[in-house]
Parts: C-alpha cells; sequence; structure tokens
C-alpha cells in the first residue's frame, strides 16, 4: 500500500488515501518519491479548470523526482544509455507512446494522441501515476534520466515541468545570438528560469517583466539588464523601457511566460519589426485580438511551446548541473516543504503566488 492525494470529486477536493500498488510491468518502474513540487496546473486541476482534459478519478501532481525501488524487466538503461540499478534517484518524461503519427512521423511527442500523462488521470487500480504520493510507477512508455549528484531532488522535480518547458522551447526557436535583447514577461517558476537560461545563452540584454517585487528581488544576484515590475508599471511603460534599451526597436525575442491574454498583446507590442514571440504561458481560455495585419507587415514569428521530451528534460538536468549552484536556483525556485496531509495548504499557497514552488515531500 501506498498514501496518495486522489482527486475524485472537485466539490470534495484532494484527499489523501493508501493505495494498493499493483506490480511493476515490462518496461517500467517502481519509484519512491523523494520530492514533489506543485505547478499551477495543479491548481488549475485541482479546481476544476481543465475538467475537460483531466480525468477522475486521479492521483494528482506530474512534477517529482524518485529513487528506484524495482525495475520492471527490460528497464536496465536511461534515455543517455546510463546502467540503471535500484537506488538511483531518476526523473522521467510523460508517456508519449512513440508510436502515433505525431510521435513516430511529425516527430513531436508532446502531441501524442495516446498519452495518460502524470497527473492527469485516471489511475488505475493498482498503478499510481501521481507524483503527490508515496511511490510512483513509471509507466512503459516514459524514457527515464538518472539525475546528476549535484543536482538535489527538489530542484531537479521543478526542472520535471518549469526549466525543461523553457528548454522545449528555446529548442523551437532559432538560437538566442550574443547581440539579442531577450525580454521574458512573468516571473513565477518558468519565467525566472527563462531569463536564467536566456542569460546563459548568451544574449546580449535579457529584461525580466513581472511580480511581485519579491520574485524580481530573487534574482537580484544574476547579470540580468534590468528588473521590471508590473504591480507599479503600465504596459506602455514597460514596452517604452524595452525600446530604448534597444534603440526604439525593441526586443529581439520575446517570451511570454506570464499566462494572461494581456500578457500575449503586450509581448507583440514589446518585440521588434522581424523579431520572435515565443508563447509559453497562456492558458486563460479566452480568445485575444491579434492585429494580423501588422503581424504580417513587421514580419514577426510567432511560436508556442507545450511541455517536452526527454531531451529537453536532459537539457534541463545539465543546465542545472552546469548552473544551479552559481545561480543558487534551488534558494530562488524551492520553496517550503510539505507533507502529503499538507497538500491543501501547498496548493493554496501556489494559489495566492505567495510561493514560488512548493514542495511536497511524502
Amino acid at each position: 500500500m501506498t498514501q496518495a492525494v486522489v482527486l475524485a470529486d472537485y466539490a470534495r477536493g484532494p484527499t489523501v488515501e493508501a493505495i494498493e500498488l499493483g506490480p511493476v510491468l515490462p518496461g517500467g518502474a517502481l519509484v519512491k518519491i523523494d520530492a514533489a513540487t506543485v505547478c499551477g496546473t495543479d491548481v488549475h486541476i485541482s479546481d476544476g479548470v481543465f475538467e475537460q482534459l483531466a480525468r477522475l478519478p486521479l492521483v494528482m501532481g506530474h512534477e517529482g523526482t524518485g529513487t528506484v525501488l524495482e525495475l520492471g524487466a527490460g528497464l536496465e538503461r536511461d534515455a543517455l544509455g546510463q546502467p540503471l540499478r535500484p537506488g538511483d534517484r531518476i526523473v522521467w518524461a510523460h508517456n508519449w507512446c512513440g508510436r502515433c503519427y505525431y510521435c513516430a512521423v511529425a516527430k513531436q511527442p508532446t502531441l501524442c494522441e495516446n498519452t495518460m500523462g502524470y497527473g492527469w488521470g485516471p489511475y488505475e487500480e493498482g498503478a499510481v501515476n501521481g507524483t503527490f504520493s508515496e511511490h510512483l510507477h513509471v509507466s512503459p512508455d516514459s524514457r527515464v534520466l538518472r539525475v546528476p549528484d549535484s543536482v538535489s531532488s527538489p530542484l531537479a522535480s521543478a526542472a520535471t515541468c518549469a526549466l525543461r518547458t523553457v528548454m522545449h522551447a528555446l529548442d523551437r526557436l532559432p538560437r538566442v545570438r550574443f547581440s539579442d535583447t531577450v525580454a521574458v514577461l512573468g516571473a513565477g517558476p518558468v519565467g525566472v528560469l527563462c531569463a536564467a537560461a536566456a542569460l546563459h545563452s548568451g544574449a546580449h540584454q535579457v529584461v525580466l517583466i513581472g511580480a511581485p517585487a519579491s520574485r524580481l528581488a530573487a534574482t537580484e544576484k544574476w547579470d540580468l539588464t534590468t528588473r521590471i515590475d508590473i504591480d507599479h508599471t503600465e504596459p506602455e511603460e514597460r514596452i517604452e523601457a524595452v525600446r530604448n534599451l534597444t534603440g526604439g526597436r525593441g526586443a529581439d525575442v520575446v517570451f511570454e511566460c506570464a499566462g494572461p491574454p494581456d500578457a500575449f498583446t503586450e509581448g507583440m507590442e514589446m518585440v521588434r519589426a522581424g523579431g520572435a514571440l515565443m508563447v509559453i504561458g497562456q492558458a486563460h481560455g479566452q480568445s485575444v485580438p491579434v492585429p494580423t495585419t501588422a503581424m504580417k507587415v513587421r514580419q514577426l514569428t510567432v511560436r508556442t511551446s507545450l511541455s517536452a521530451d526527454i531531451s529537453h528534460f536532459h537539457d534541463a538536468l545539465q543546465f542545472l548541473d552546469r548552473h544551479g549552484d552559481a545561480l543558487d536556483l534551488e534558494s530562488v525556485v524551492c520553496s517550503k516543504s510539505y507533507s502529503l496531509e499538507q497538500v491543501d495548504d501547498a496548493l493554496a499557497s501556489m494559489r495566492a503566488g505567495a510561493e514560488m514552488k512548493p514542495v511536497i515531500v511524502p
């Protein structure tokens, strides 16, 4: 048996329940969860915002790091070809099937038609597929990676959503050039980690725009060009500030990591003619007016990105191995620790924006 946070009814909310652990499938694994971090998506799932996508009942949580307890037959190495053994710490990607059109032909596994993503449900009897639990069954269709010794479990857990999402977004754009000015809209986990990645991709200038002020202050030791607090500025002021840094042109690349509809509109105005807007954060379900003629005349590139495959998990772990300590990312991103029984408190803190990444330690 294992203890897990189950969401079976939106009105009742998450509850901690005992679940029987079934056998490990060939190609899969059973892990003990070392740390699971809370994402804004978990809050939306709990609140029923994604009721058209989530499938109840589900075990909550999609970010996590675990220690291997048992390996299924055939799972002997991780995605890098490194040997796997019980006792290894690992992370795992969503279980993209590898067989559908999007996986096999289009080579866009994050559009997989057959996935049953961790934390999205439903969970089947004996198979625990959410990270807010003591144990988790890694699906045979998942790809796994060993976690470098230099990367803590809470920080590795945060990398399994926010940072790997950033790495996928970078992969979908032309490279960031040494002469580029990059503006990042949003100071949540994705935005802050995006600013860190842009900084170490070699951008000439990196501007972080968001709130609250405490999140901006957490990056004060980083060599960012400037930080702009949205609580004390209007959109026109922020757009003008970025233009002033670029001879009136605007940012070469804008990453929208914020979420609200207005962030997309602001990003469109902030990017220079011929520049690129990468949309990562939009998750509101509303329609946003787009000046398509101006977009064409200004020859803008607008791209979107969602989730990531195992290659981007690898990029994220390598980034943390190289830069995590220097940027003090664990202190910047990971906040208080909670038990499974305190999941409501962790979700409430995330809902209120009081913490960057609450950490659940089963």
